[in-house]
């Protein structure tokens, strides 16, 4: 008899001992997101489902937001998980943000830009570090294939396409360059693609998009052709503000992928033009 009460006492003493192992381990019981997510393996993404060639939900290539986070999950040995939130429906960023980042669906939202509105933030949300910067570029074909510059369209009076009511048709308007008005740069490519205009200045994502539209088409970037200051912007992620080791770990990560050159190779296999973050 005393035998079994020992075993008993054993059993039951190893069951206390496995239910304090557990409960110290379940990764849901870690405060720190950045702990929690590397205990469980993995790292979740907010972004736009239609945002190609930043991101785009059930494509290969997924996008080059989405690599780029998968890089940097992987380096902390994570895998990547995305939860797709549309930021083109009303209300904006701001309801994507409640929605996803902000009910902790997610931890990262991926694609942003620091316009240096903080309302954007909602105050309870921060920016990464920059990762790659954005801009309008020069596109040409036909009769300006050969010029490099806005000044060098203006002399040769060649009209650039541009979207309408963007910083950049008021920068044309002052300067006094030609200027044809478009609703936005898809539309902008496709009457490049047409040979209705030869020239253009568009965001700088809009190439890629046309190159997958239009695989035929003679039109090109200005090779080395890097946006005016009032022309370009840097690109981040955000967190929420109290999730402060996982910006240091994506802004250390974003750091390695910068000097190892991978983002460049990520962003060029979109065949978007590379540009490191603007100072």
């Amino acid at each position: 008899m005393r035998k079994l009460f020992a075993w008993y006492g054993l059993t039951f003493l190893l069951a206390l001992t496995s239910v304090g192992v557990w409960a110290q381990t379940d990764p849901d019981e870690i405060a720190d997101t950045l702990e929690r997510s590397k205990a469980k393996g993995k790292l979740l993404a907010c972004a736009d489902p239609y945002s190609f060639p930043s991101a785009a939900q059930n494509t290969d290539p997924p996008g080059y937001d989405i690599e780029i986070m998968r890089e940097i999950a992987t380096r902390g040995g994570m895998r990547l998980e995305m939860v797709w939130a549309d930021t083109g429906t009303r209300g904006g960023t701001s309801r994507a943000f409640r929605n996803s980042i902000l009910k902790k669906r997610c931890d990262v939202f991926l694609g942003m830009s620091d316009s240096g509105d903080d309302d954007m933030l909602m105050g309870e949300l921060a920016f990464t570090k920059p990762y790659v910067g954005m801009g309008y570029v020069l596109v040409v074909q036909g009769k300006a294939a050969d010029k490099k510059t806005l000044s060098e369209l203006k002399d040769a009076n060649i009209t650039v396409g541009v979207p309408m009511s963007t910083p950049i048709d008021d920068y044309l308007f002052t300067n006094n360059i030609p200027r044809s008005l478009f609703l936005d740069n898809r539309r902008i490519m496709q009457a490049m693609s047409k040979g209705e205009i030869d020239a253009s200045l568009v965001w700088v994502t809009a190439i890629a998009v046309a190159r997958r539209e239009y695989p035929n088409a003679k039109f090109h970037m200005v090779e080395g052709y890097v946006p005016e200051a009032d022309q370009r912007w840097n690109l981040n992620f955000i967190v929420r503000k109290q999730d402060q080791s996982l910006m240091k770990f994506i802004d250390d990560t974003v750091a390695e992928l910068l000097a190892n050159g991978k983002m460049k190779q990520i962003l060029e296999t979109y065949n978007v033009p590379f540009y490191p973050p603007f100072s």
